[in-house]
């Protein structure tokens, strides 16, 4: 079957389960605010830069913009296809067609990026759940299945607080993978994912495996407190998760100013060796964002060592 515009169209009956792809990981919480599109911006960035072919998909409805695709217009976009904002994935779900990526973002990555659009995909599914039952959150592996042998990788950042397309990602993803902050509000949070999880695993998508969870944005030298959290992340997702020991640090500075530049923790600290000084701003040689603070050096190799960790736990359960 095709639609109007030549493109084959997905079989909306199939609701067996479909096997995904082995390198597929979602990274989701159920609170926003806690690091999750940072750290698969990051994933996806480290990934590709070590030679593996990568699709980053945003299903969120925050105009997350780690990488400067829009900002700075990175990448080689479909042709006659809007794909900004979240259009790209809105119009794969709604008209059953293969996913069309915005292609080398960076080298070997290729990205389907979120915005305000992906909150309608919510109300198709809805619309299609009384004819389609459970498999209308396999809507998104479908579209997702004839392109996925072209990746390596493929990672997903899952939208916050929002059960079905929470579900729509895990549907199509291979392992989870669950940050956290320390608040209680961000522990609660994770309720919302386990259940979404249990909920997937059961009905859809047996291959689906608890890759782990981590504590992001807080003090290293606070080792009381992560235990104590800890406890609490295996008394919400069970005794049995696995939990990573690399913990970023919070960095407001460079961290914000690396996602204004649109560069990864690794690319803003590449910057370094040549950066601005104050005296150089002081003298009105520069500007203040001109200076790449020191600070984003320990924050670098942190999630560095954070995305190689998630890599190594998805390998183990996979």
């Amino acid at each position: 079957m095709s639609n109007e515009e030549g493109q084959p169209v997905l079989n909306p009956s199939a609701a067996s389960a479909i096997e995904p792809p082995e390198g597929a990981t979602a990274v989701g919480t159920g609170k926003g605010g806690v690091g999750k599109s940072t750290v698969a911006a990051h994933l996806a960035g480290e990934s590709a830069a070590a030679g593996h072919r990568t699709l980053l998909i945003c299903v969120t409805g925050q105009d997350d913009d780690d990488l400067g695709i829009k900002r700075f217009g990175r990448g080689v976009h479909p042709q006659g296809i809007p794909s900004l904002d979240g259009e790209g994935l809105y119009r794969a779900i709604h008209d059953r067609v293969p996913l069309q990526p915005i292609r080398e973002v960076r080298p070997n990555l290729d990205v389907l990026p979120g915005g305000p659009r992906v909150a309608d995909i919510a109300n198709i599914l809805m619309l299609r759940l009384i004819q389609e039952g459970t498999g209308v959150v396999l809507s998104l592996a479908r579209s997702l299945a004839p392109i996925a042998p072209l990746y390596d990788r493929i990672i997903f950042d899952s939208a916050p607080e929002n059960d079905s397309l929470e579900q729509l990602v895990l549907a199509a993803a291979r392992t989870l993978i669950v940050p956290t902050r320390s608040d209680e509000s961000s522990i609660k949070g994770m309720e919302r994912i386990s259940k979404n999880f249990k909920a997937v695993k059961t009905q859809v998508n047996p291959y689906l495996q608890m890759a782990g969870a981590f504590l992001y944005g807080s003090n290293p030298s606070a080792t009381l407190m992560h235990a104590s959290v800890r406890e609490d992340i295996r008394t919400t997702l069970g005794e049995g998760t696995p939990i990573l020991e690399t913990i970023v640090g919070y960095r407001e500075v460079p961290a914000r100013n690396a996602r204004k530049k649109g560069l990864l923790f690794s690319e803003y600290a590449d910057r370094l060796p040549k950066s601005a000084t104050p005296y150089d701003v002081k003298a009105g040689r520069a500007k203040a964002e001109d200076v790449v603070p020191d600070t984003i050096i320990p924050l670098s190799k942190e999630m560095r060592s954070l995305t190689s960790e998630i890599f190594e736990h998805h390998r183990r359960v996979a």
